[in-house]
């Protein structure tokens, strides 16, 4: 019997010992990833600087987490020259033991703005971010980690802090997006949808701007597709906060973009809008041919126009001729019915053959030169000291 209990003990200690080392190494990835995505906030360019006071782990056996207490991201315009910080007391990841191939992002639900005019408070309902992980990345930090992502926020609030003064609210965000970074030609290697539901603004603001609509958009909606080869490694290293401002930074993504292109990469996306009585819907795809040129179709319609553009002409007069002037513009594919209002309607076919707008050839589309985007001629100089001083006129 004591022989079996000294066995029970030794796999006991075991197992502890495992988990211990498991818990330990995952909370290390995170501690790692919270860490270098941290360091990639802070920008070449000085427009972009993250710090926080200290990261801590936690203490739960059965979650793995990592925390940055005191975050300050700060932000800032080249013109005019503004800035902004964005003060959060923590920005947290964890993993469940139970779900290990699913990272979890928390933000408090009150976040502080500051501005050269003031303070911006902003409140959610409710925020939930997730990121799925490729099972080889959990041992492999050179594999690229992400299958899909999600994200969804309620009750989205902002509003001036001195005044208490609303601002603007939405009812939600959504966002969710699948990774395949393995994909071939015929395969899909990115896929995402997003929206953004109930945008409000409050009624004082509305009375005091003469917002048409009662400041209210109903739905935006995106959603984009991309297959085919992109090195979504190499693009995100390349493209990633940190590379901002770099001078090879274009030069590597165009280099990324033309690798996709070369190797039967083609993409789609879509637009919708809903925005008092008019829903907009725009969409396109484009592929390329054995030269890397592009060609597809994008298509454009959007209803009760008359009825959009005469509550902005009334809510702002000075408008009524840029309104007349687009309109006149837009005659060719405008239609009007009962049941639709004046609509738009606009189809483009382009590629070798020209740019082809509702059947009629508007004329030739230029050849993207890749080259020439990769390598652009430097900026023209002054003779002297750069300055452009020895350009001026007399």
């Amino acid at each position: 019997m004591r022989s079996m209990a000294k066995w029970a003990a030794a796999v006991v200690l075991v197992v502890a010992i495992g988990w211990g080392g498991l818990w330990w190494y995952a909370e290390a990835r995170l501690h790692d990833a919270l860490t270098s995505y941290a360091g990639q906030l802070t920008t070449q360019d000085g427009l972009s600087a993250f710090s926080y006071d200290s990261i801590s782990r936690g203490t739960d056996p059965l979650i793995a987490s990592a925390t940055l207490n005191n975050v300050r991201w700060n932000l800032a315009v080249p013109d005019p020259g503004e800035s902004g910080t964005i003060n959060l007391p923590y920005v947290t990841s964890w993993i469940d033991v139970f779900n290990p191939l699913v990272m979890h992002v928390g933000l408090p639900s009150h976040i502080v703005v500051t501005t050269p005019r003031g303070m911006l408070d902003v409140t959610f309902g409710s925020f939930a971010y997730s990121i799925g992980l490729a099972p080889r990345a959990l041992f492999n930090t050179r594999v690229y980690a992400l299958t899909n992502q999600n994200l969804a926020i309620s009750d989205l609030d902002l509003a001036i802090a001195s005044l208490h003064f609303p601002v603007l609210h939405i009812d939600s965000i959504t966002g969710r997006e699948t990774i395949n970074a393995g994909a071939g030609p015929g395969q899909v290697e990115l896929s995402g949808e997003d929206s953004i539901d109930g945008v409000t603004l409050p009624p004082a603001l509305v009375a005091l701007a003469h917002v048409p609509f009662d400041g209210k958009i109903t739905h935006i909606g995106f959603g984009l597709t991309l297959s085919g080869p992109l090195d979504m490694t190499a693009l995100m290293q390349h493209a990633g906060p940190a590379q901002i401002g770099s001078p090879d930074r274009t030069k590597l993504v165009i280099q990324a973009l033309h690798q996709w292109a070369a190797h039967g990469g083609h993409g789609k996306a879509s637009l919708t809008v809903n925005i008092g009585p008019t829903g907009l819907e725009a969409g396109g795809n484009v592929a390329f041919d054995a030269q890397s040129q592009p060609n597809g179709t994008a298509d454009v319609t959007a209803d009760h126009l008359d009825a959009f553009t005469a509550a902005l002409t009334s809510a702002y007069p000075q408008m009524q001729q840029s309104v007349v002037n687009m309109e006149t513009q837009l005659s060719p594919y405008l239609t009007t019915s009962a049941s639709a209002g004046q609509s738009l309607k606009v189809a483009i076919v382009y590629g070798k053959p020209g740019v082809v707008v509702n059947g009629t050839r508007m004329g030739d589309l230029p050849p993207i030169d890749w080259t020439a985007l990769t390598n652009p001629p430097p900026p023209a100089q002054a003779p002297g000291d750069g300055s452009g001083a020895a350009n001026t006129a007399p």
